[in-house]
């Protein structure tokens, strides 16, 4: 295993151009979201195929709605981090067609497209549903995302689904996680895992690491996390702490 200290961007892996990144999971989702729509290198299109906060929204550069007046001008502007959403209803924005995203990144004008593609309640971790996640069509890259506060209660308080999470672990609703167990639920293929598209590179983003407490607790998760084939790369640090471009890397030597 390598480990190296990096900024956000960097510590993600990514290439210049070309990627379409799915994010699932919980805790923290949308501050990546808005966070790689800010830092990617050239043009850079947000969206999401799930339900999101109508809140959010001003989060972004600039928004508009699939379908608007306005949609295509947008979409052709040089406007980097522009939010592309369906539309919004009362308290919250819904999604896009999981085919749309792959169809922007065909064009030239456009370098990254990144795609919020899971909902979890502002819960720090989940089990997804039967109809979870919606991941975007012609993916290259897949971040499961958990907030390391998920090892701070009973799992019926910080899980998404907490049903569904105790059947895939077999473990009490009323249990906490240990390190192993929510490094078990990421890298489940039920779990962080289900949907993962085939040929998509699959990275685990533990947010809200801060402190060497919570840096050892995360290097345990890493650590379990660098056995399961699909998960190569996985980076520690808090979206929105102290210091959100300090992020720790544990890569797998193959």
């Amino acid at each position: 295993m390598q480990v190296t200290r990096e900024p956000l961007i960097r510590a993600l892996g990514l290439p210049a151009e070309g990627t379409l990144l799915s994010i699932v999971g919980g805790g923290g989702k949308s501050a990546l979201l808005f966070a790689l729509g800010r830092g990617l290198p050239g043009r850079v299109l947000l969206t999401t195929t799930t339900r999101i906060f109508a809140s959010q929204i001003g989060r972004a550069t600039q928004s508009c709605q699939l379908g608007d007046p306005c949609f295509e001008a947008r979409l052709a502007g040089e406007t980097s981090g522009l939010l592309v959403i369906g539309r919004v209803e009362g308290d919250r924005a819904t999604g896009v067609g999981a085919e749309f995203p792959a169809q922007w990144l065909a064009r030239a004008d456009v370098q990254h497209v990144i795609v919020e593609s899971d909902g979890s309640r502002m819960r720090p971790t989940k089990a997804p549903a039967e109809h979870e996640p919606v991941i975007a069509e012609g993916s290259t890259h897949l971040a499961i995302v958990v907030g390391i506060d998920a090892l701070d209660g009973p799992i019926a308080s910080v899980a998404h689904r907490p049903e569904r999470v105790s059947a895939l672990l077999n473990l009490s609703e009323q249990q906490s996680f240990s390190c192993e167990d929510l490094a078990r639920l990421i890298g489940h293929p039920m779990g962080g895992l289900k949907g993962a598209p085939e040929r998509a590179e699959v990275i685990a983003v533990i947010n809200k690491v801060e402190g060497e407490a919570r840096e050892a607790q995360a290097a345990e998760i890493a650590e379990a996390l660098l056995r399961v084939p699909r998960i190569g790369r996985v980076i520690c640090g808090a979206l929105e702490g102290r210091e959100p471009d300090r992020w720790v890397v544990y890569r797998r030597l193959d």
